[in-house]
């Protein structure tokens, strides 16, 4: 553990060579000590040791930034905190993908007509009563199916933000039947569209 001012002073041979080294082995252990150093300069680096922090000293040299804990490297603060490891297999979301496994979701069973896209992508619904077709966590571009399977011809009615495409979409949902619904959201709202009855 060291630091050092960094100012080699006039000095006979032996002197020199001891403030050499201790200049040095302040530059290679980062200033590692239990406090701060006391000559400061833009961008320097000290390692706390009584803390367990690597600092680093602003450009206005006036005052200490935490970057990361010494003991496991883990980043503190704002600096560093949105780097993600490396992984092969990681998907970047800002570039196009070439997917070579499988991209899908579960179905999800919900019965009550209010679907939450966040759980899924694709639903089964069997009421047991009248529903409302109902969107909740709507995204933008999200698309996908509801399987209703209506074997009570219960009323099947769309919440204001369930867009309805086709006048005879809902009389025809509420007729007893197994339907495929289609849908895609926007963001606000979630039109749906009607596959016709199951074969």
């Amino acid at each position: 553990m060291a630091n050092h001012d960094y100012v080699i002073a006039n000095q006979n041979g032996a002197n020199t060579r001891s403030d050499l080294n201790n200049a040095l082995s302040a530059i290679v252990s980062n200033n590692s000590s239990v406090t701060a150093p006391s000559t400061t300069y833009a961008f320097m680096w000290w390692a706390d040791t009584a803390n367990d922090i690597l600092k680093q000293r602003n450009a206005a040299d006036s005052a200490w930034i935490s970057i990361l804990t010494l003991s496991t490297g883990a980043p503190l603060g704002g600096i560093g905190s949105t780097i993600q490891a490396y992984d092969v297999d990681t998907a970047k979301l800002d570039e196009d993908q070439y997917w070579t496994g499988s991209q899908r979701s579960a179905d999800v069973v919900d019965n009550d007509g209010s679907f939450d896209l966040n759980a899924g992508q694709n639903f089964t619904c069997t009421p047991s009563g009248n529903i409302t077709l109902t969107f909740t966590n709507i995204p933008d571009g999200q698309s996908g199916t509801i399987v209703l399977i209506n074997t009570g011809g219960h009323t099947i009615s769309a919440a204001a933000t369930t867009k309805v495409m086709g006048v005879d979409m809902l009389t025809t949902i509420t007729t007893a039947g197994t339907y495929v619904i289609g849908y895609i959201s926007d963001g606000t709202n979630v039109r749906v569209y009607n596959s016709g009855a199951q074969q």
